[in-house]
């Protein structure tokens, strides 16, 4: 995966210009019922970047996420994909456009081998169908060993392939975080929205996928993370947001930010 995750065939207008961010979130909002989660939350993420978001409980972090995600629904505001507003697209067209996510809790197929999680993921971004299958079995061929290049080059890059043909139910807790994370990465996506990421993984392979994410970060990819655990905030990111009742308190550098009174307060109340 070197150079910037591009998607091929995509929509000029999620692909950023030099200097402008390839993910911004403008004045959104999430609301249930009369309880505002979110309230007004505006960030950028620039390619290449790694942004972290930090707060208390209920401080709204994950309903932001899901509100760019398109799980949640917006109450207000606008998420734009490079200059493509996509804030009205379900789910599975942004994700389609380049803009994919992890969530807490692994979703991995259990009865599926590592290598055919990653194909399964690659083959919902490539929209195969049974008519092209039967019209043009040599593309669909070839279709297939694009995508099994692709598998395999992820699972190389992550030190991964020797787990190849083991079944998601027999990974351990990082094992299945890393599977999540790949079957994201091998639809060359734009931005990776990740939700608790270090959630399950064992404290000796907390480094490495710290090292992971920062170096495929490297190559082009914007990351918005929400993460509990501030060491791995500190060693991940590149800039942070704090949020605190729905609101944003504090954007910056960690030291800068942890070294706020109101990001104190937050913390401690």
């Amino acid at each position: 995966m070197s150079g910037p995750m591009a998607l091929g065939a995509v929509d000029p207008q999620v692909v950023p210009t030099p200097g402008a961010p390839v993910l911004e979130a403008r004045d959104v909002a999430v609301g249930y019922g009369g309880v505002r989660a979110v309230d007004g939350v505006s960030l950028a993420v620039y390619p290449g970047e790694v942004v972290g978001i930090i707060g208390p409980n209920g401080a709204g972090k994950s309903s932001f996420l899901g509100a760019l995600g398109g799980q949640v629904k917006r109450s207000r505001g606008h998420i734009l994909l490079g200059s493509r507003d996509i804030s009205q697209l379900p789910p599975h067209e942004r994700a389609r456009l380049g803009l994919v996510r992890t969530f807490q809790t692994t979703s991995e197929f259990a009865r599926m081998t590592v290598f055919e999680n990653l194909v399964t993921a690659a083959e919902g971004d490539s929209g195969a169908s049974l008519k092209a299958v039967i019209l043009h079995p040599r593309r669909t061929h070839l279709r297939e060993q694009e995508l099994s290049e692709r598998a395999f080059g992820i699972m190389e890059r992550f030190e991964m392939t020797h787990t190849a043909d083991l079944y998601g139910r027999e990974l351990s807790g990082g094992q299945r975080r890393l599977v999540e994370i790949m079957r994201c990465l091998v639809r060359h996506p734009q931005v990776l929205l990740l939700d608790e990421p270090m959630v399950g993984v064992a404290p000796h392979l907390t480094g490495k996928l710290i090292d992971d994410l920062r170096g495929i970060a490297a190559d082009g990819l914007g990351i918005l993370v929400v993460e509990h655990a501030l060491e791995v905030v500190r060693r991940l990111c590149d800039r942070v947001v704090v949020m605190a009742f729905g609101k944003v308190i504090a954007a910056g550098e960690f030291e800068e930010v942890v070294a706020d009174p109101q990001v104190q307060a937050a913390y401690l109340s």
